[in-house]
């Protein structure tokens, strides 16, 4: 098959050609243009109708990259095939249209076993000894300009790495500075951090956070569209995964694990998404990169900070990580100090109130206790021979219940001194808790009657154990006294379970109930879900209970909504683990 012409060229012709084909190939600035350029030059230089380079695969690859540069009377057909060249479908195409091997043909090594060029020319015959050493002594300017190409290569990759890791550490000093120039409101701060994310780090950003009832809340949401408000607002309300979800930023914040996907496809939104309504909302914002790292302060996660690409230039690598993870953990010691704040105003606002209530408290029965014994000591400045003894009784029955009453709200800051520094000891018995509890049903049937509500009591299977008497008369006085006192008159249920190594005790009542905010609570000390103005008390009742009881190895819930009622539910070991 011909050639196409070329003009003769003098030997200074051909210099100056040779001299600007080492130019053009040393000056590529990518190995692509290298090897264009080598394929170019190599077969020009041999009068050969096809060339083509190939290069040693890389380490993890199974094929190197491949150029072919072929005459206009070859790219009819589309030329030879090379030992590592294309696929199956295109050999077996070339097979079928043009079966005959070529009659000439050269390979030539390029240095440091970077790979091979190939040159095919059928029609005029095999190649001569001054065409491999001409081609010999291109490969070894290609071998230059590859390894220029590829130093100028790192040298971009380096240079833009460097931009990056400025770009990130500029991010992180201006999150820096908004976590500690903000309020400690944080709903306020991590909506700002959210926003400063976008589009810095993400095309969209989420904050979800733990709250004290265990429940992960999405409460920031960021996206660089303003057309997507709307979806924000889908995004922002969309319900959490529950305990155990596949949801993958619930994942994050409950186990504590950062999660990087930059090849998000449909199938992985199916087989993470909790409901249909979940994988359409993830569809919509179409995003196929996802990095979610956890807050986690003090060996505790508070939560997860998302980011999602959307935009086909944005990928995520492990160095977008780090920074996410390095923003998460000051983000989480921000978090972790404005909860640090709150508790600490809380417990001053407690400590107030509570001195309030015990000042109130111990007053109420020293006013009783204090007018009996000014009304007996005028009685006896009267010169009367003597009083009568029904009259003295009744009004040493009054002081008497009122001197009770102050020695129980003592042993009740006694008990809470004690338990507070680790002081409080068991004394375990063999104990019948039905009997126990009929005892403790029967003291307070005054108060019930004053109540208005009825109290019933019963008992499935055996319900026996070693425990300290005392101190589950306590437990079980204390919920029984709430039931009364917030169960609006309304009937109270105790029932004792026989749960195999373990007694479940539950006490039941129809009243006011505990909003879900103040449930974590009332088991703290002097904690409350009501004014102390309606129902007095310390607020020391649960905490001495769940003391107790988890000085049992026991455990103590609360199951309650507003007006609906309180379900509390104790589990007692029978015995003392050992």
């Amino acid at each position: 098959m011909p050639m196409e012409p070329v003009a003769p060229m003098s030997e200074e012709e051909a210099r100056a050609a040779a001299d600007a084909d080492s130019r053009q190939l040393l000056s590529a600035a990518t190995v692509e243009e290298a090897l264009t350029v080598l394929v170019e030059v190599a077969r020009r230089l041999t009068r050969a109708h096809q060339a083509t380079v190939v290069l040693t695969p890389a380490p993890g690859r199974t094929r190197g990259a491949s150029v072919t540069s072929l005459s206009r009377a070859y790219e009819v057909w589309g030329g030879y095939a090379v030992p590592s060249g294309g696929g199956r479908a295109r050999r077996e195409r070339r097979a079928t249209t043009r079966a005959a091997e070529p009659r000439g043909r050269l390979a030539v090594a390029l240095p440091s076993n970077a790979g091979v060029l190939y040159l095919f020319d059928r029609e005029v015959g095999d190649f001569s000894h001054e065409d491999e050493v001409a081609l010999s002594r291109l490969a070894r300017l290609a071998g230059l300009a590859l390894e220029s190409a590829r130093l100028l290569l790192e040298e971009q990759q380096a240079r833009t790495e460097a931009e990056d890791a400025e770009h990130r550490a500029a991010f992180l000093s201006d999150a820096s500075r908004l976590l500690a120039s903000s309020s400690l409101d944080p709903k306020v701060t991590l909506d700002t951090l959210a926003r400063l994310s976008v589009p810095v780090m993400a095309d969209w950003c989420f904050v979800d956070i733990i709250d004290e009832s265990g429940t992960v809340q999405r409460t920031s949401v960021a996206h660089a569209d303003a057309r997507d408000a709307p979806l924000a607002l889908r995004v922002r309300e969309f319900p959490p995964g529950l305990e155990g979800s596949i949801h993958p930023t619930t994942r994050v914040a409950r186990h504590a694990e950062s999660l990087l996907v930059d090849d998000v496809d449909d199938a992985w939104l199916h087989r993470v998404s909790v409901s249909h309504e979940h994988y359409e909302t993830m569809r919509e914002v179409g995003f196929h990169g996802i990095m979610s790292v956890p807050l986690v302060a003090r060996g505790r996660s508070l939560g997860a900070l998302t980011f999602l690409a959307v935009r086909p230039s944005r990928h995520y690598s492990r160095a977008d990580l780090d920074t996410a993870q390095d923003l998460a953990r000051r983000a989480a010691l921000f978090l972790d100090n404005a909860r640090l704040y709150r508790e600490a105003r809380r417990s001053v606002l407690l400590r107030d109130e509570f001195l309030a209530v015990a000042s109130h408290e111990l007053k109420t029965p020293l006013t009783p206790l204090q007018l009996r014994l000014q009304w007996l000591r005028q009685q006896t400045r009267k010169d009367k021979p003597y009083l009568p003894t029904s009259l003295v009784l009744s009004q040493l029955d009054v002081v008497q219940r009122q001197v009770d009453k102050l020695s129980g709200l003592v042993h009740g800051l006694l008990d809470v001194s004690r338990m507070s520094s680790g002081r409080l000891s068991l004394h375990r018995e063999d104990v019948d808790l039905e009997v126990l509890a009929r005892e403790v049903k029967a003291r307070l049937t005054l108060a019930a009657s004053q109540a208005g509500s009825e109290v019933s009591l019963t008992t499935h299977g055996d319900v026996k154990g070693h425990w300290d008497r005392a101190r589950l008369e306590q437990v079980l006085t204390h919920l029984l006294a709430n039931a009364l006192k917030y169960g609006a008159g309304q009937p109270v249920r105790v029932e004792l379970r026989d749960a195999g190594e373990d007694v479940v005790v539950r006490v039941e009542d129809a009243g006011i109930g505990i909003a879900r905010e103040y449930q974590s609570h009332i088991f703290e000390r002097f904690g409350r879900a009501v004014s102390e103005r309606h129902y007095g008390g310390l607020g020391l009742g649960l905490y001495v209970t769940r003391q107790i009881v988890e000085a049992h190895g026991g455990t103590i819930q609360v199951a309650s909504e507003p007006e609906k009622g309180s379900h509390f539910e104790v589990t007692l070991p029978r015995r003392e683990s050992t």
